[in-house]
This record gives C-alpha cells, sequence and structure tokens, in this order.
C-alpha cells in the first residue's frame, strides 16, 4: 500500500491562505490533513470560525482534531450522494458556509465535479469555493513526455494518486459547472527560470497548433493555481 508522509498532510499553502474572507465564520476543508490549514485560518480571522474537516485519511484527521468543530472520515468517491450520509448532511447545512476548501484535492479523486457540485450546496448565497489544482501543462510535464517516461512521485505533479489531470481552461470549466463565477485565478510559480530554454524550443510547435506564444509559455510556468469560485447571490440550494 502506498503510504505518505505526515508532513504532506501538514503544509500550509500561503497563496490559499491568502484568499480565505477574514471575517469568515464558517467553513468546510476537504482534505483538511492534520489539520494545519484550519490552524492557520483560525489565526487569520477575526471571530470564531465554524470549521468542518472532511478527510479521508484516519490517523492524520486524528492529529487535526484540535483545530476541527467537527471531523469526519469520509472517502467521497464512496459517497456519491452526501444526502444519503446522515453525519455529512447534518454537519453540511445547505447555504451555510462562507468558504468550502479543497487544497490540493479534486485531481484525487474520480468524480471531482460531482463533489465539487455538492460542496457547493454548502455555500451560502455569495460564499466562495477556493481551490488549489496542479497545472498538468507546467512545462516539466512536457520534458517527461518528450522523454517517454511518466515518473511516479510522492506529492507534487507527479503525484502517484493523482486520478485526474487538469490544464487552466479545464479547471475553469470545472468550477463554472458546479455552479460558481470564477472570480480570481492566482498562478503558483516557483523558480520561473527553469524550464525557459525548453519552452522557447517549443515554440514553434505552438505556432503551428495555432496557439500564441507568449500564452503558451505564461500558461506553461504555474505549477498549480489557486481559483476563488463564487456561488451567485440569487442561488440557494434546499438539500445536498
Amino acid at each position: 500500500m502506498h503510504t505518505t508522509s505526515s508532513h504532506y498532510y501538514g503544509n500550509v499553502n500561503p497563496t490559499l491562505l491568502e484568499v480565505v474572507n477574514p471575517s469568515a465564520q464558517r467553513i468546510a476543508e476537504f482534505g483538511c490533513g492534520t489539520g494545519a490549514f484550519a490552524r492557520a485560518v483560525r489565526q487569520r480571522c477575526t471571530g470564531v470560525v465554524h470549521y468542518v474537516g472532511i478527510e479521508l485519511m484516519a490517523d492524520e484527521l486524528t492529529k487535526a482534531r484540535d483545530a476541527l468543530d467537527v471531523a469526519l472520515v469520509r472517502n467521497l468517491d464512496q459517497t456519491p450522494n452526501w444526502s444519503n450520509d446522515p453525519e455529512l448532511t447534518a454537519a453540511l447545512v445547505p447555504d451555510s458556509f462562507d468558504h468550502v476548501i479543497f487544497g490540493d484535492v479534486l485531481e484525487h479523486l474520480y468524480e471531482p465535479h460531482r463533489v465539487l457540485t455538492q460542496a457547493v450546496t454548502c455555500l451560502r448565497p455569495g460564499g466562495s469555493a477556493l481551490v488549489c489544482i496542479p497545472n498538468v501543462q507546467h512545462w516539466s510535464v512536457m520534458a517527461q513526455l518528450i522523454r517517454g517516461h511518466w515518473p511516479q512521485q510522492d506529492a507534487g505533479l507527479f503525484d502517484r494518486t493523482h486520478i485526474r489531470w487538469f490544464a487552466l481552461t479545464d479547471m475553469r470549466q470545472l468550477l463554472q459547472q458546479a455552479g460558481l463565477v470564477v472570480e480570481k485565478i492566482i498562478p503558483r510559480v516557483f523558480k520561473p527560470e527553469n524550464g525557459q530554454t525548453l519552452l522557447q524550443a517549443l515554440l514553434p510547435a505552438a505556432q503551428l497548433l495555432g496557439v500564441d506564444p507568449q500564452q503558451f509559455i505564461q500558461y506553461s510556468q504555474p505549477l498549480q493555481y489557486v481559483l476563488v469560485g463564487r456561488k451567485p447571490l440569487g442561488s440557494k440550494a434546499s438539500a445536498l
């Protein structure tokens, strides 16, 4: 069985943290790990926060309980209809949360659209989904494909537990199809000098395919994107 170090579950994504509304009062985090992000959110927020954490790994969730008001162990791929789960429906009251958060989680799910759509029902009108998703258009993916090899790693773009892959257009569509208005897209670029030689060499291929060369380079540098999707004010859900 594949195991991952607890450091994987204890990271805090500073870009994701920055888009948390400091006045948020009700937050649900999917894939909360050991609670590191929940603790950081509580420090950021100015008032009392009701925090629901949902996590696949029971051992990791045990370490998070001090940071959570409600802690549930769930495999969301095995819970297709949340309305059939009394604990989930009690914890995730429709139209009541300021944020639902997915930090590097959706790519691990067989049905990310179904999960995100159900999570959106929990948002109050005007509330927002905060998501971070790896970018499959990153230059390092192209480099590996040219070499004819797909690495199997413990974390990052080549995490062996990834099931779905997204470029930026796919990420936008995922949020929009879940009923959200994409309000903010923040690229996370690390060591932008890396990969430049490869990208310049691939510019003729981009032009051959009718892709704007500068857009190609721009979209191939982020390792991840953080997106903020707002639930329209007129949108309400009566049930999960």
